[in-house]
């Protein structure tokens, strides 16, 4: 009986010893891809932020400014957004930002507050030496951080257009579940590659339009592999009740224009959701909202209509 133990315990730990060696290796191979991957497929400039590498990318010339940020988790900004920017460049300057963990920006263990983030941005426009006052177009989350950019820094916001934006008040509906930051082990041991390797991509809908490349769908997929659930989005999405909190029952500024492009889908599955636009709005005169068939990156089939439909709105209220 003692024997059979001592053989059961010894190939534990073989086993064992095995599952950790391989995790190092998935570790260490994963490091190192994504160095040799980011610097290969790198889009747009590097900036200093804080001290830290962030990207972004400017195109067009026209003298408005408009921002794009992304979604949380938004595996490459820069990618997501860019058959609208190359849209919009035709009569803007257009701006996208990856923020800290997102695309080819480095990670950041800083707070991920209304606050940190708004300066952040705030720092990296600067840094491109691109003046305001900006056109902030955000996607989901984002949709918070801009509204509370412009109420801080009313001289630095001339008008918010959303994507299916984020209201502060969803959360008192329902709460976004914590995670964990353990889980972050998963992106630095390389799970999520190893795991995109032995498993065929899924289709996500992102090119049903065929405005993207099929370079551009590539960049996409690895930066999922280099950026899914790392600690600087498990952060961010443990703030979002924090940090809708932080506005709730907050309008936007009276005088400020605002066209939200919401989604089809999303008024259809949630009955609160149009609602809750509805009840940011302080200034119908010049904040409208405008519901759009498709999903909650409406960007990904409606480049056309929101590049049309947004230039049309800064036309007439964006003076």
């Amino acid at each position: 009986m003692r024997k059979a133990l001592r053989i059961t315990r010894k190939v534990l730990l073989w086993i064992i010893g095995i599952i950790v060696g391989l995790l190092i290796i998935s570790a260490v191979t994963h490091k190192i891809l994504n160095s040799i991957e980011k610097n290969k497929y790198k889009i747009g400039q590097t900036i200093n932020v804080d001290g830290k590498n962030m990207q972004a990318y400017v195109t067009g010339s026209g003298k408005k400014t408009i921002v794009l940020l992304s979604g949380l988790g938004t595996a490459s900004p820069i990618t997501d957004f860019m058959p609208l920017a190359k849209r919009l460049s035709a009569d803007y300057k257009v701006v996208i930002l990856e923020c800290f963990g997102y695309g080819f920006s480095d990670t950041t263990k800083e707070e991920r507050s209304n606050a940190n983030i708004v300066k952040e941005i705030r720092t990296a426009l600067k840094e491109l030496k691109i003046n305001g006052p900006y056109i902030l177009m955000p996607h989901s989350i984002s949709g918070i951080y801009s509204m509370y950019y412009a109420i801080n820094y009313p001289k630095e916001v001339e008008a918010i257009i959303g994507i299916d934006e984020s209201t502060p008040n969803q959360t008192k509906i329902n709460k976004d579940a914590n995670m964990s930051p353990y889980l972050a082990l998963i992106n630095t041991s390389g799970i999520v590659r190893d795991v995109t390797y032995l498993l065929q991509s899924v289709d996500d809908g992102m090119n049903k339009n065929n405005y993207y490349s099929n370079e551009q769908v590539k960049v996409k997929n690895m930066a999922t592999v280099w950026n899914g659930g790392n600690i600087s989005v498990i952060n961010e999405s443990n703030m979002v009740n924090k940090n809708t909190k932080e506005l709730y029952d907050v309008k936007y500024p009276n005088k400020l224009p605002v066209l939200s492009f919401l989604s089809k889908d999303s008024v259809d599955s949630d009955k609160e959701w149009l609602p809750l636009h509805e009840q940011v709005i302080s200034n119908s005169d010049i904040q409208k909202i405008q519901v759009l068939s498709g999903k909650h990156y409406l960007h990904w089939t409606n480049a056309d209509k929101i590049a049309k439909m947004s230039k049309e709105f800064i036309s007439t209220y964006v003076k």
